[in-house]
């Protein structure tokens, strides 16, 4: 067995130990759930005009994603504790490495999405706040997951402000999905559909080159260069990340220039097509998170 055969080895047994396992669970689930609490608030600010009628209806689903954006939260830092005393699921509950997992970035990370995902829970329940309570706790959300992981690198800092922005972008992508396919089916007015998600591909234009833009940034600093892509496990990893975002780069491209115009023309058979794009959308970006959760799990960032 040669030297990389080996490597790939040992990297897929520390990926499917139960911890490892667990631990990657959670943070799927926390992506899944934060980012769409924070993108559905999002939405409704940057696009009011889809109406009250589809916010009411969305609200137990903004509900629901902050509560288990809490959950999954405090469940990684008992799964941090389990880890460090490996002793089944009683480390998970024991006060000693439980306080041991709060004192580093773990737990500050786990108080600031907390704080902001109190914040969000207030937007949806407290209209007149909405506005700064929606904003102040996304921005918090996102900063939350710049504090623990590959982010913490030199220059912190840079990479923090970098992730923010890279995170606030997607959130109110992934946010946009769920809206954009209720207003397309029957029971709404497929005219609106249309008027909203091409003002929502307009402001993609502009998100989409910062997304990428970001992403490139993050990826340099803490790659020193596209070669670690192909020389190290990790880099390879972030290739397979990278490639499902291409497509997910090609569904938006073809809601943006096909689909979206069908809705906008009424041809036959246009909001069901824009509907399965969305859906196809939708599955890609939480092929996205997984990868990204097994990534940041299980996969050591190469020295430069």
């Amino acid at each position: 067995m040669d030297a990389e055969t080996a490597g790939w080895s040992a990297t897929l047994a520390s990926v499917l130990m139960p911890w490892a396992l667990a631990a990657a669970a959670t943070k799927f689930t926390l992506y899944v759930s934060a980012f769409l609490a924070c993108g559905l608030l999002l939405f409704r600010l940057a696009l009011p005009e889809a109406g009250d009628r589809l916010f009411a209806s969305l609200k137990p689903v903004t509900l629901m994603a902050i509560v288990v954006a809490a959950a999954a939260t405090l469940l990684r830092v008992g799964i941090q504790a389990g880890r460090l005393l490996d002793d089944g699921l009683s480390g998970m509950v024991d006060p000693d490495m439980i306080a041991l997992s709060v004192e580093g970035p773990l737990g500050q990370s786990s108080a600031i999405r907390l704080i902001g995902l109190a914040l969000l829970l207030v937007a949806v329940l407290v209209p007149r706040l909405r506005v700064l309570a929606s904003l102040l706790g996304a921005i918090l959300v996102a900063f939350s997951f710049a504090l623990v992981g590959h982010a913490t690198r030199d220059p912190q800092w840079a990479l923090a402000a970098l992730l923010t922005v890279h995170l606030l972008g997607i959130f109110y992508w992934w946010g946009a999905i769920l809206p954009l396919h209720r207003l397309s089916g029957p029971v709404y007015d497929n005219v609106q559909a249309a008027a909203i998600a091409e003002r929502f591909g307009r402001q993609a234009s502009l998100i989409v080159p910062l997304l990428i833009a970001a992403g490139l940034a993050l990826g340099w600093f803490l790659l020193g260069g596209p070669a670690q892509l192909f020389e190290s496990v990790y880099g390879r990893m972030l290739l397979i990340k990278i490639g499902l975002v291409g497509l997910v780069l090609v569904m938006a491209a073809l809601n943006k220039l096909r689909f979206v115009p069908g809705l906008m023309a009424s041809r036959p058979g246009a909001a069901a097509r824009f509907r399965r794009s969305l859906l196809v959308e939708g599955v890609l970006f939480l092929a996205v998170f997984a990868a990204t959760a097994v990534l940041t799990t299980s996969f050591t960032v190469p020295e430069m």
